[in-house]
């Protein structure tokens, strides 16, 4: 009973909070239901004619009661009624240029009486919702709002309180999130609601926050558009005849949006052929263009089964599924294509096994003795251990003919993002003679892995972005699904480079494969090879994290986030970017690198300037392995986010990246700040050894502030994981306390950027 009576009280709570949260799914909040009655106030004189109030209507029949005129100015949620001459009800949300007068006595306390001018108090204390809201530019994560202030302001508000709740989704794979909401400013009419959630159906509504609580809001629904669907599993080869191949599938999941299609693709080939999803087509068309590759067959998946035959002769959908050429190579993959609202995205299982026609042919359908499996067996063993001992043997040559060239050699420099296992497996095994004239295609494992762009997919300008470790940088784009998408292409003379470089190069660009996809890193498009030039594509937006914190600080700008108000209840944001926004942002960073550290990559260079914004509001954590180049006018200096560990001339390993991961979120709350600004660059090292730490800033809670301080312990083990990182952070998002609070106080300065002393001088 005790239990029951618990859970009533708690549901109790949570409904009464809601209703004053967000008052348009309730009443509307007056002071009636404050326990103040709206009264009558007093009436105007006869020859005041009230122009400048903001509502007006005249009763057809030709009468009015005055409390019939309230009804009408609380419906239209203005504070003030005003009735004139018995017909005419003006609303507003103050007594504009009006005073009040006395009342005759026949009017006083009887509204019975015809009281021609009076004057009355609805009980409507906040302000009513804003005069209209558009939503438009959906994409996959983001939606743009725009609306414009309310009509009936009734009171000084500070805010809008924007909420985006989801009511439905085209996935289901995915269950709909609790609602997430953002805090503007009040001159604040635009904005993009970031973080959502593909293929999802929300109800945005805008709402005013004052003093008195949360007014009305505006409302309508829109639909973001899908992403791409989770890439599936391969398919398992079960048996392999002349000219059919039998294969096991799985069910795919995708939370990104519907799963609309299988599609079963075949392709033909001695090594594994990247193809562009985008390229594609039915069998009878990848003749005509000559393509090795084709769609064999598209299964809606209601009719999903475990087993389908590749190369049955029968039509799926408007796919032909012919035979299999025998005495060919052949691989097989599957898709998942995702359509909703006019759009359609498929992702592909990579390939990562090659399936010739010898290597699957099943013992059964041809019928070979014991003796053959035997000596087969006992042929494949020996040739295994010839082989072996012939690698074993040139690695042993290789090591000890570079022990006599260079006795001081060091394997490893602390420059750049280094892996803490092993070399990288994609690294080209063979030595490149430095004598040898003819161009070696030394990446053809790491091709197997990404997309090799067709030269006429990539338009390269003429733009420098800046320099990277082994060529320039370009600005240019890609085409992807038939748009130009902006990319950043290291160009790589490779034909030219020594043979170290190559191998330092080939290193860089595993490390970039090995890091996949991630929404807040930066990604490897592909790659595409000219006689003479490499071109390596990746992902680019042109705005850092540092460059979006500096260009928030408002009172340095001529655009100010807030309307000039003259009363006591204004506020002033020393930031145009909401709190929960950037909160938002370190929360993509930590994610970032939690999952660098499930790949044991190092970063080694974490820092505002190294994170892109997507978008000017998705992070995406840049420079690992060969993405990293910098400006031609900088030479970035990162010693002010340095671990004291490497200060010691100890070697840089993941807890190393959380020290500068708590500098990072100094730097995000000190909007772009530098950290340690008042010490030149040559006495930061002795001066954090020596224990000194960044300070606690005055907007900056002890909750945040304490997280800052755990990531510069001493001891690697106190600090904290950057799975735990994005625990805390998250779970300050969700909490009601203030963790950040950009809204100006007496004294306030903000923190010194100063370019200088975040660069190398020569």
């Amino acid at each position: 009973m005790m239990a029951f009576l618990s859970s009533f009280h708690i549901l109790s709570i949570l409904l009464l909070t809601w209703t004053a949260l967000y008052p348009a799914f309730g009443r509307v909040r007056t002071r009636r239901e404050n326990g103040v009655e709206p009264a009558g106030l007093g009436c105007f004189k006869d020859h005041y004619n009230y122009s400048s109030l903001p509502y007006v209507f005249t009763s057809e029949r030709g009468s009015l009661t005055s409390e019939e005129c309230k009804e009408i100015c609380l419906q239209h949620y203005f504070r003030y009624a005003f009735i004139k001459d018995v017909q005419t009800c003006y609303c507003g949300s103050s007594y504009s240029g009006y005073s009040i007068a006395e009342c005759p006595e026949s009017c006083k306390g009887n509204e019975s009486k015809f009281c021609p001018n009076a004057v009355l108090d609805t009980g409507q204390i906040v302000p009513g919702p804003p005069a209209s809201l558009e939503l438009f530019n959906a994409t996959n994560t983001s939606v743009q709002a725009v609306w414009s202030p309310p009509i009936a302001l009734n009171d000084v508000f500070t805010d809008y309180i924007v909420v985006a709740t989801a009511i439905s989704t085209s996935s289901k794979s995915y269950h709909l999130e609790s609602m997430r909401s953002w805090t503007y400013p009040n001159a604040t009419l635009k904005t993009e609601l970031p973080f959502l959630h593909p293929g999802t159906e929300y109800n945005i509504s805008v709402a005013t926050k004052s003093d008195h609580g949360i007014g009305v809001n505006i409302s309508d629904t829109i639909w973001t558009e899908i992403g791409e669907p989770e890439e599936p599993a391969l398919p398992r080869i079960k048996e392999r005849k002349k000219t059919q191949m039998v294969i096991e599938l799985q069910e795919a999941s995708n939370e990104n949006g519907p799963i609309s299609a299988y599609h079963i693709v075949v392709i033909y080939g001695g090594g594994l052929v990247a193809f562009s999803p985008d390229m594609l087509k039915s069998y009878e068309e990848a003749n005509k263009e000559g393509l090795q590759y084709y769609i064999a067959a598209e299964l809606p998946p209601e009719t999903l089964k475990d087993v389908f035959v590749v190369g049955d002769g029968r039509t799926y959908r408007k796919y032909n599924n012919p035979p299999l050429h025998p005495d060919s190579t052949v691989h097989v993959t599957v898709g998942v294509v995702s359509s909703w609202r006019n759009v359609t995205k498929a992702t592909y299982a990579k390939l990562s096994v090659i399936l010739s026609v010898v290597d699957n042919i099943s013992v059964a359908t041809v019928g070979v003795s014991g003796l053959v499996i035997g000596l087969s067996v006992a042929i494949f063993v020996f040739g295994s251990l010839l082989l072996l001992s012939v690698v074993a043997y040139c690695m042993l040559r290789r090591h000890l003919g570079r022990r006599r060239r260079n006795p001081d050699h060091q394997e490893l420099s602390l420059q750049g993002p280094m892996i803490e296992v092993e070399p990288n497996g994609y690294i080209h095994n063979g030595f490149i003679p430095e004598e040898e004239d003819e161009r070696v295609n030394h990446y053809e494992n790491l091709k197997r892995q990404v997309w090799n762009i067709p030269r006429n997919f990539l338009d390269v300008k003429s733009e420098v972005l800046g320099r990277g470790q082994y060529g320039n940088v370009m600005r240019g784009t890609v085409q992807q699904k038939g748009f130009p998408v902006p990319v950043a292409i290291h160009t790589i003379a490779d034909g030219e480079l020594p043979p170290e470089e190559k191998r330092s190069m080939l290193q860089d660009l595993g490390t970039l494969i090995r890091v996949g996809m991630h929404t807040n890193i930066i990604s490897l498009v592909g790659t595409c090879e000219n006689p003479d030039t490499l071109f390596v594509v990746v992902e680019h937006h042109p705005a850092s994290l540092k460059d979006v914190l500096l260009e928030s600080r408002s009172l340095e700008h001529s655009v100010t986030p807030f309307s000039v108000q003259t009363s006591v209840h204004s506020r002033r944001r020393v930031c145009s970017l909401a709190e929960s926004h950037v909160l938002e942002v370190a929360v993509g960073i930590a994610r970032a690198m939690d999952y660098l550290t499930t790949k044991k990559i190092i970063h080694t260079q974490l820092a505002a300037r190294n994170v892109l914004m997507a978008d000017g509001v998705v992070p995406k954590v840049t420079g690992c392995g060969i993405s990293r180049y910098v400006n031609h006018r900088e030479n970035p200096d990162y010693t002010r986010w340095t671990a004291q560990e490497i200060f010691r001339g100890r070697p840089p390993v993941s807890k190393s990246d959380v020290w500068s991961f708590g500098c990072v979120l100094w730097e995000i709350s000190a909007l772009g700040g530098t950290p340690y600004a008042d010490i030149v660059t040559s006495e930061v090292a002795s001066r954090v050894m020596r224990g000194q730490r960044l300070p606690q800033l005055q907007f900056v809670d002890d909750d945040l502030y304490q997280l800052m301080l755990q990531c510069w312990q001493l001891d690697l083990d106190e600090r904290p994981t950057f799975q735990e990182i994005t625990h805390i952070l998250e779970n300050m998002l969700e909490d009601s306390a203030i963790h950040l609070n950009f809204e100006m106080y007496a004294g306030f300065h903000y923190e010194q950027y100063i370019a200088e002393l975040e660069q190398t001088q020569s």
